[in-house]
């Protein structure tokens, strides 16, 4: 072969060479690069850094008690049938302004007005058998005076012209009881007010307010210038409200308004929630300045403001935990370290809890446990600061020991339903 085709084929394998120590090095560099990314998260390297922190600021916090309820009028009356009965007649409609004693609607009258007829035909035929007996009575007295007459058959008459009598009165009563069954199938109202009426139509059947389920609800009759909300108050909360006390209401229909109310009634007695079958206690607030717009059975939010700080020192509610001796503490920055820092706090709101004393405006504090803390803690002041682990050295220090119990989860904000 010709020296110049020699020379032409040996760049050949150099190239070669080159091109691949060229793609083994990007390749070597990406990974490494890779690597600097993902080892940190693998295993634990810069951990410290990931952790979120937050200043100590200035915050008004208000601690309140939030319940819902629905809106009712503070006076009024259900209306229910006494007697079952069918509707035949709807003489108002809902919403109506009605006086005491206004026909609402009528049941009907046909059936009891029948028994009226039978049982005033009783009440003659009873009188005319008590005449009757009262007659021959009588009689007998004057012939038993004679001696004509045995002692036996004066007191048969005696007793005849007794149970006539009573005969007579017993269809007395039952016309009496008839004639009040026949009052009771008009409804009318039981004071002046605004109509709050069912779905009704003419010719449905309801039932008496004594049957088992209370009997069919056929409206109410409310007055409508003062509005209250009634709302269920768990027993823990409920000793921390008093008569007088000024809430806030909002009315979901109305969600920019917010309503001034008193608590003007504190059941004494509790209830047991159908929900979770905890003990709740009613209470009443009334609205003191009432809207034409509300309307009774609207959905409402109550707010009890049990206390309240202005620019008081603050962390969010997540920045604080607790012990099991119900010890607060936090984490407090101290460099690219952070240690344990014990810490009083007041009243929280579902933001921030206040910091009564421990730190200070501007100091820094974890929002959630560094891992570097792991394990249950002692007392929180007496633990030393611990520093992040290298990467080129792990750690073999087991930590301090458990001292008791440990709630790792940030303190609860005091909202309650």
């Amino acid at each position: 072969m010709p020296p110049s085709a020699l020379a032409a084929r040996r760049p050949k394998p150099l190239l070669r060479t080159v091109v691949t120590l060229v793609l083994l090095g990007g390749l070597g560099w990406g990974g490494y690069k890779l690597w600097v990314q993902i080892s940190p998260g693998l295993f634990g390297t810069k951990r410290v850094e990931k952790v979120a922190v937050t200043k100590v600021r200035t915050a008004t916090i208000a601690e309140e008690i939030v319940a819902v309820g629905r809106l009712r009028a503070v006076f009024s009356t259900e209306l229910r049938s006494e007697i079952n009965g069918r509707i035949v007649k709807i003489l108002a409609v809902d919403g109506q302004r009605v006086k005491r004693s206004d026909e609402i609607l009528r049941l009907d009258q046909q059936d009891l007005l029948t028994q009226i007829t039978e049982i005033e035909r009783s009440i003659e035929a009873a009188k005319l058998r008590a005449q009757r007996a009262r007659r021959d009575h009588e009689r007998l007295l004057e012939l038993q005076k004679r001696g004509v007459v045995t002692l036996k058959d004066f007191e048969d008459s005696r007793i005849t012209y007794s149970l006539a009598e009573n005969d007579a009165a017993i269809a007395e009563a039952r016309a009496a009881n008839l004639r009040d069954k026949l009052a009771k199938t008009v409804i009318r109202a039981p004071h002046d007010g605004t109509l709050l009426l069912r779905d009704l139509t003419e010719g449905q059947v309801i039932t008496g307010a004594a049957a088992q389920n209370g009997g069919t609800l056929l409206g109410e009759v409310a007055d409508l210038s003062q509005l209250m909300v009634r709302t269920n108050i768990n027993e823990i909360d409920v000793a921390r409200i008093k008569l007088a006390d000024v809430a806030r209401v909002r009315v979901d229909s109305m969600r920019s308004v917010l309503i001034a109310g008193v608590v003007k009634r504190i059941a004494t007695s509790a209830l047991e929630s159908s929900s979770d079958r905890t003990r709740v206690f009613p209470v009443d607030v009334i609205l003191e300045e009432p809207d034409e717009r509300l309307r009774p059975g609207m959905s409402a939010t109550v707010m009890f403001t049990l206390a309240r700080v202005e620019d008081a020192p603050a962390v969010p509610l997540n920045a604080v935990f607790s012990t099991a001796e119900s010890a607060r503490y936090v984490f407090i920055k101290k460099g690219e370290t952070f240690a344990v820092h014990e810490v009083e706090i007041g009243i929280a709101d579902t933001r921030y809890i206040q910091i009564v004393s421990g730190l200070k405006i501007g100091d820094e504090v974890a929002r959630s446990r560094p891992l570097e803390f792991e394990g249950e803690l002692p007392v929180a002041a007496a633990l030393p600061a611990v520093k992040p682990r290298s990467n080129k050295t792990k750690s073999t220090d087991p930590g301090p020991a458990p001292a008791g119990g440990d709630n790792s989860k940030p303190a609860a904000p005091p909202v309650r339903s």
